[in-house]
């Protein structure tokens, strides 16, 4: 063979074995840290009819007296149809220590945390997740105060904040 084509070789050695490794590379980052949900995703996951139904009676509720939250209900996902009552916190996530355990893609193993506040307020924190916790719509940075009726979606799964159970 002449040297030309040993050294054609020899390059296309070298591009096939490292296009193997940035794939590997990929499944394992991907593994990690999972699939970034696209921002548009909750468009998708949320028919828009429902998500302006919501938003009347978010205002409606505004109106009423205010009643303290006391539960979770899981209204779609894996988990649909769970009940949770707040008490002493409750964290979300996939991991099996969590008090509400998610079979989501989408959700880390500590996605977030409901914790009781001042005169019977929850809160919930988004725990550094990497597709970040949605109240009614919004993507929250800090602790988030809920009231009755608020929806938090973590992943693809959406909860609904309940009182008076």
């Amino acid at each position: 063979m002449s040297e030309f084509l040993v050294a054609v070789l020899r390059i296309a050695y070298l591009a096939v074995l490292w296009i193997f490794i940035l794939l590997v590379t990929n499944v394992i980052r991907t593994d990690i840290y999972g699939h970034r949900v696209p921002r548009n995703a909750e468009t998708v996951a949320v028919a828009p009819r429902q998500r302006h139904k919501g938003r009347k009676s978010r205002k409606a509720r505004r109106r009423e007296v205010a009643a303290a939250p006391s539960g979770l209900q899981v209204i779609s996902g894996t988990r649909a149809g769970t009940y949770v009552p707040l008490a002493n916190g409750v964290t979300v996530g996939r991991g099996n220590d969590c008090t509400l355990p998610i079979d989501d893609d989408y959700a880390s193993t500590r996605h977030a945390e409901f914790s009781p506040g001042i005169d019977g307020a929850w809160f919930v924190e988004d725990l550094a997740s990497t597709n970040g916790t949605h109240v009614n719509g919004e993507r929250i940075e800090n602790p988030t105060r809920l009231s009755v009726g608020d929806e938090v979606r973590i992943g693809r799964t959406v909860m609904t904040v309940t009182g008076g159970r």
